[in-house]
Parts: structure tokens; sequence; C-alpha cells
């Protein structure tokens, strides 16, 4: 991206406007997104040809005034239980040459580095963070840092896509600039640092402006923050720091686009009409709340103002005659309407669960209440499953990719000592916790059938297992069953004792 003094910021198009409208789904604050609708039905919005005829429930919020207003924060749950489906539990990261049988004992040292380095960096929490607002956002960063006053490892650091200005060549990002705004004693002042990450090489550059204009480049000395930083720092690695992991291609909204859908993306006006149905109920709700209809003979005067004591009245006795036309309390209670709220709510519950990919009884509905087997559960929420194995294969490589960057920047920076030339293989769990019957009975199923060797069996039931604790258990079980091949005398013993057979 070329940079010019003056130009708009963030450079805006129809993706941008999307993330922002994302941002605020995602955040579950009614403040935010009455904000975000009202500014888009104003003026400096009406120029966008997409949002020229939205008007939207909580942009009504600001302009109309309305009293009763419920957020359902579903975007949220969303976005946790696709990162949840992903990363509940952490990916396997294995080095493939370390994992052979007879693998060398440098490949085993890099292994056990390598796992220690993945703890170190709480590279788990990272990624299950990352895939929660990537899931929202439609994609998400991440660069690798590092500072030895800090830590003797790398640092993988999230980065916003709504922060960032990627430029893709053949689909492979090809550089990146990251900026934040700094604090300024000008309020009328905007000061920027734009970072950005190219092939061997990271630079910064701090630019004063105001809210909606980058502004002119000032030097990095003129900010406190940024006066000990270097204009160009260069690697010394033939790759560019930092990876894009989209949530989901292609994006509907521009389908040449590298940059992911979110989850949300479609599902704007239902959720939309999701809040208006509880704010409705809501205000339904207190306006049914029982009344007392009384006489204003029956009030009484405190400080000036009518006042009826509803306590006291049910204990002292009233000067009145009974007998008079009127002269009595009505209480009056109003029917809610909660049947058929409810209905429609499940309905549109359903439909956006479902349109942003997952099984409705992820989200805690139509469960049947009893207990159900992996292979029962994996079949309720297929189509959570199937929407997290698209994933899957967007995060995979991208994982592989930041492990081998991080590695290089432990060698190449932080005097690291983990082994380069090897083979990454990451590996996802299912998300379900197998029942050994179930495991014991697919196999014996299979001892049954003569359809799988005692190494595949052994696989089956510790597919977190490397060859070498595979090829051991099978030796045990041949010793303790007698599966080794049984020598013939016939044609043996004669040699052994020198005698013809």
């Amino acid at each position: 991206m070329k940079i010019t003094a003056d130009m708009q910021w963030p450079p805006s198009n129809i993706l941008s406007y999307k993330m922002a409208e994302h941002s605020a789904w995602y955040s579950g604050n009614e403040l935010l997104l009455s904000n975000y609708y009202a500014e888009m039905l104003s003026q400096n919005f009406l120029d966008v040809p997409y949002f020229a005829h939205q008007d939207k429930f909580w942009g009504r919020q600001i302009r109309n005034g309305c009293e009763c207003a419920v957020h359902v924060p579903l975007a949220g749950d969303i976005a946790e239980t696709s990162a949840n489906f992903l990363f509940s539990e952490a990916p396997s990261v294995k080095i493939v040459e370390a994992n052979v049988m007879k693998a060398s004992q440098s490949y085993k040292d890099a292994q056990t580095e390598l796992e220690t380095l993945l703890i170190k960096t709480e590279f788990h929490r990272k990624i299950l963070e990352g895939a929660e607002s990537c899931a929202a956002m439609g994609g998400i960063y991440f660069k690798i840092a590092w500072d030895m006053e800090l830590s003797m490892y790398p640092i993988p650091m999230i980065v916003q896509p709504d922060r960032a200005i990627p430029e893709f060549s053949f689909g492979i990002l090809k550089s990146v600039t990251f900026w934040k705004t700094l604090e300024s004693d000008d309020a009328k002042v905007v000061l920027r640092l734009l970072e950005t990450y190219e092939r061997g090489l990271i630079k910064y550059d701090l630019y004063k402006g105001t809210c909606d204009k980058l502004g002119s480049k000032v030097e990095l000395d003129y900010h406190p923050e940024t006066a000990e930083m270097e204009d160009v720092i260069y690697t010394g690695i033939d790759d560019i720091l930092a990876v894009y992991i989209p949530n989901m291609l292609p994006n509907k909204l521009d389908r040449n686009s590298c940059l992911g859908r979110s989850d949300y993306l479609g599902q704007e006006g239902l959720m939309n009409n999701l809040d208006e149905l509880f704010s409705t109920w809501q205000k339904e709700i207190l306006l049914a709340q029982g009344r007392i209809l009384i006489p204003e003979s029956y009030l009484e005067k405190i400080n000036g103002k009518d006042s009826f004591n509803v306590d006291r009245s049910l204990y002292v006795k009233l000067d009145m005659d009974p007998t008079i036309e009127g002269s009595k309390i009505t209480a009056t209670q109003f029917e809610i309407r909660a049947d058929q709220f409810e209905k429609t709510a499940l309905n549109l519950l359903e439909r956006i669960i479902t349109s942003a990919g997952y099984s409705p009884q992820s989200f805690g509905l139509n469960i049947s209440g009893r207990a159900e087997s992996g292979t029962a559960l994996s079949m309720r929420e297929r189509k959570s499953f199937a929407t997290k194995n698209k994933k899957q294969a967007y995060w995979q490589p991208a994982i592989s990719k930041l492990v081998e960057l991080m590695i290089l920047v432990y060698n190449e920076m932080l005097m690291g000592s983990i082994e380069e030339n090897i083979t990454l293989n990451v590996a996802f769990s299912d998300g379900i916790t197998n029942d050994l019957g179930e495991l014991s009975a697919s196999v014996k199923l299979l001892s049954d059938a003569m359809a799988a060797s005692v190494e595949t069996k052994v696989k089956l039931i510790h597919p977190d297992w490397n060859e070498e604790q595979v090829a051991e258990e099978v030796q045990k079980i041949k010793d303790e069953n007698a599966l080794n091949p049984v020598v013939d005398p016939d044609t043996t013993g004669g040699e052994e004792d020198g005698t013809e057979s």
C-alpha cells in the first residue's frame, strides 16, 4: 500500500465498514451498537450505496430515544463457540523427524525444546484468543516480537484486522502495515505509529494528523513512546514475520479479496431483529405490570404531593362510605404473550446459529437431556463439526508457518538451538472425549473381521503416540499373547545340533 500525506485513515471500503459493524456486535455493548448505526444513518455515510437504505433497530435508539432496549449477546457466543471447537484442546505440534523409528537424538532434543518454547510463550492460549477474534472479525494476524529483557523466547502477538492494512500477492501475504494511535497533548492532533512488516525487515513511521487524516510524517523522537525506536530493523530472516489467518473464504462481499469473512456476515439483520424482539418483549412485561386503581379521595397529602401507602392500607381503617359507587380499590393485571415471544425468539436464534454454520445443539438448544455417546454427539452436532473442519484447513498451515517463524526468531535473535531443517506436523483434537467402551468395541469388530493389524489397533486406541511408542506396545501385546513368529524345528533343529533332518 502506498502511503501519502493527508490520505484518509484508516482507508475505507465496504470490508472496513463491515469490520466496524461486526466489531460492535462482538463487543456486546448497546452503546457501541447504537453509535455505529446512528453514525451509519448520518449524512457522512449516505454516500456509501450499501448502507444508504438501512434503518436498524439500534440506529433508532438514539434518534427516537427509545426507553427499552435489550441486547442479546449472541454474537459473542458464536465467536467463543467457534474458538472452543477449534482449540478447547491444544493442537499437537510435532517434528516429523523426531517421531519416526530410530529418530536421531538431535531431532528428539529439538522436539523437547520446541515443546518448551510453546509452553513458555503460552502458545495455546494465544491461538485460542486469536480464534475468537478471527470468527468475529473475519480474520486475525499474528506477528513475532522479541525482547531479551522480557523473555528468552519469541513473543507471538495478536493484531486485530481492523488495525492492519495488508498487501497480498497471489493470495500470499506480501507485506502488512499495523497501526496504533498514540497519546497526544493536543486533542485536535492524532499521532499514529505505522509498523510495516516486509520480507527481511520491519519499518516504523510516525504520522501527525487528524481523526480522519493520516497527516504528515514526523521523526520518531517526536513522541516519547517511539523516541528509542529504530526506523528500520533488519531481521536477517528471508521471510515476513507476520501471518494472516482468514476465518473462511471466499468473502461474499468481495470474492476477489484475500480477507476472510466473519461468522456474522449476513446475520446482522437477524441479530438486529432478535434484539428488537427481546426489547419489545421486555417492554410488554413492563406495561403488563399489575396496577391498582385508587380513588383520589384515598390519597393523603405528604409535602404537598398525593401519596398512597399500599402496606398501610392493609391494616389502617379508612374513613369512607363503602356504599358510594366507585369508592373501591380495583386491581388490574394484564396478560403477557410469553409463548408467542418465546417461539419467535427460538426461531430467530436457530436461524442465526444455523446460518453462521453451527448446530443449535452446540448452543444448548433442542437438548433432550440424556447423556450421549461420542458418536451420537458427533451426529447431533454435525454442522458444527463440518464448520470446524473447514476452519482447520486455514488454521493448520498458518500454525505451522507461525511456529516456523518463531523457531527462526528464537535461533537468530535469542540464541536458541532448535534444528531448523525440520518438517512440522500440526494435528487437531476432534473435540470429543472418546468413550473407551466404544473404542474397544470398534477394535473388537476389526479383530473379528481380521481387518486391521495389531499396529493399526494400537494407533486407534492411542492416536497421540509416536512410532516408537506404538512399536513398543505392539511388541508387548505380541509377547503377552504369544503372537511372535514360531520357528519351525523341522527346518532349523538339524542345523543347530548338526544332525540331518
